[in-house]
């Protein structure tokens, strides 16, 4: 490149963001980074700020440090999983989840999208969650679908192009802060729900060990930043393409009816 080119990262602690920050500077970008958890990585061209993505006062401290800096590209990587029953769901949880993956994606674009460069991007990592069929996982799944469409919409109003990367099952610790997020939540599967909550408990725990590894959403990541007309849609994984594939060719009754069917294989 014949100039450094700025980079916002969001929340990138995450061992998502970890990958995709190694190529960025290997590459030559300069890379100003957002978390609440430390940053082990250190490069002269790696910058670090705190962020909480669900509290406007944090991005206006923000926007004060990172004044008058121009960035080809701002990735999200910010999220977090609620899990319940729908008729069980609590209303703060809810709120919880959306105040995360949707809320903070528009504070994003409300604090930062002034600084994009002419020919900019977003790149948000999203989840097959947001293809919508996963039950006991409704308030991820439409968090997802909808920060998705808030981005799109964004993209159509202002001309900045997104990127909405999906990964399928990732081999992080994800997973553990997921379950330990959601104690409270899992006592809403208690009774009717017990055995698919035990299954949920479980798939979690194997996911966290057995999934795909980190850096291929890293690399989906980094070739959407340096694509000149990156694809809007990015599935990575196997699972994440058949997500896409089901809900494309699939009318939305034989969906269901074997999603139905799955479920009661699962929790026998």
């Amino acid at each position: 490149m014949d100039k450094i080119k700025n980079v916002l990262v969001i929340a990138g602690s995450s061992q998502i963001g970890t990958e995709a920050i190694k190529l960025m500077l290997k590459n030559g970008y300069r890379v100003y980074v957002t978390s609440r958890n430390p940053i082990e990585t250190n490069d002269e061209n790696l910058f670090k700020y705190t962020l909480d993505v669900s509290n406007s006062e944090s991005f206006l401290n923000l926007k004060k440090e990172l004044q008058g800096i121009e960035f080809c590209a701002i990735v999200n990587n910010a999220g977090v999983v609620v899990a319940s029953p729908v008729e069980y769901l609590d209303e703060d949880e809810l709120s919880r989840q959306l105040q995360v993956n949707l809320f903070g994606l528009l504070r994003i674009i409300k604090f930062f999208s002034g600084q994009l460069e002419k020919n900019g991007k977003i790149i948000n990592v999203s989840s097959m969650a947001s293809y919508g069929v996963y039950p006991f996982l409704s308030p991820y799944c439409l968090s997802k679908r909808a920060s998705d469409i808030l981005l799109r919409s964004f993209s159509n109003e202002s001309g900045y192009k997104y990127v909405s990367i999906r990964p399928g099952v990732i081999k992080t610790k994800f997973w553990l802060d997921s379950i330990e997020q959601n104690k409270k939540n899992f006592e809403n599967f208690y009774g009717k729900y017990e055995k698919i909550g035990q299954y949920m408990l479980k798939n979690a725990q194997e996911n966290a060990q057995n999934a795909l590894d980190p850096s291929a959403v890293g690399k989906a990541i980094y070739k959407s930043l340096r694509a000149k007309n990156p694809k809007s849609v990015v599935n990575v994984g196997i699972d994440a393409h058949l997500c896409a594939i089901a809900t494309k060719f699939l009318s939305e009754d034989l969906l269901n009816k074997i999603i139905r069917i799955a479920l009661k294989i699962k929790s026998r």
